[in-house]
């Protein structure tokens, strides 16, 4: 598929689309050189660079850069194993905006949690849909299973409950799409796309109707953050869209990193957040 057939969604104009986190800066770094650093990268134009500097900081500090488009942050990120500034390894991640604050948008993974579709959906449909979107060049749909419904005797129909998963093949273009696709249009209706997380390593024990974002439960096959109860034991009927939305306090880093904090565009830290003075900050 040629460049010039791709569909290219007017989100990725915006500026969260645009954003990368940067850790491992360091410490003599003005904004100056990281950006000249990061459009000698890109072969491009960084439009605005925020280095945070937090007092009495003597190993690196981080910051944000943000591309004159997204497909500049792709071709950063594509070249994330390499980037050294000043003998320094940089660790890059596209920024996650403060709004999403569903559980996991802050965990690395490339599985992804589609819900709301029509019942009549294909797999053949939604992955033309994003192959469509997403130049391989940057990553590739893997795979995506739709949760059927079942007859009476166990076996399978040919309709879906209207959720189920996407298998991707990188951790940035899970980043992606969770925040290109986080609500989307799809078959005359409005299609969420959430990181697929669960809520303990090995797998939780999964609750089914009416468990919320996060909880533990009874049930089959684990507890994935966000979807209301084990997978095969819990989403039909548990599935809660929403839930306790917000519950991990990122807003920015402000009161985390001195007076004032950051206020450059409403995105919040990563896994670990900002929690005031002493915090240990977590990369990602």
């Amino acid at each position: 598929m040629a460049d010039e057939e791709y569909t290219r969604d007017e989100c990725l104009d915006n500026e969260e689309m645009r954003k990368i986190f940067v850790s491992g800066i360091p410490i003599d770094t003005s904004n100056e050189e990281l950006k000249s650093f990061f459009e000698g990268v890109c072969g491009g134009t960084v439009t605005d660079i925020a280095v945070i500097k937090k007092e009495g900081e003597k190993k690196s500090h981080f910051g944000f850069a943000t591309f004159e488009t997204s497909e500049l942050v792709d071709e950063t990120l594509l070249q994330r194993d390499s980037l050294k500034l000043n003998g320094k390894d940089l660790s890059v991640n596209r920024a996650v905006p403060k709004n999403i604050k569903t559980p996991g948008a802050h965990e690395r993974t490339k599985k992804l949690f589609i819900a709301n579709l029509p019942k009549t959906t294909t797999e053949e449909e939604l992955r033309e849909f994003f192959e469509k979107r997403h130049p391989k060049k940057y990553g590739t749909i893997e795979t995506i299973q739709l949760i059927k419904k079942k007859n009476e005797d166990g076996s399978k129909t040919d309709e879906n409950k209207g959720f189920g998963f996407v298998m991707v093949s990188s951790e940035d273009m899970a980043d992606k799409m969770s925040i290109q696709h986080a609500n989307f249009h799809f078959g005359g209706r409005k299609i969420e796309l959430k990181k697929s997380v669960p809520t303990n390593e090995g797998g939780g024990r999964g609750r089914g109707r009416g468990a919320k974002m996060g909880m533990p439960g009874r049930g089959g096959g684990g507890n994935f953050q966000g979807y209301g109860g084990g997978y095969g034991g819990g989403f039909g009927g548990g599935y809660d869209p929403y839930g306790a939305a917000g519950g991990y306090g990122f807003g920015g880093y402000d009161a985390g990193y001195g007076a004032g904090g950051y206020a450059g565009g409403g995105y919040g830290a990563p896994r670990g957040g900002a929690r005031g003075r002493g915090a240990r900050f977590q990369p990602y």
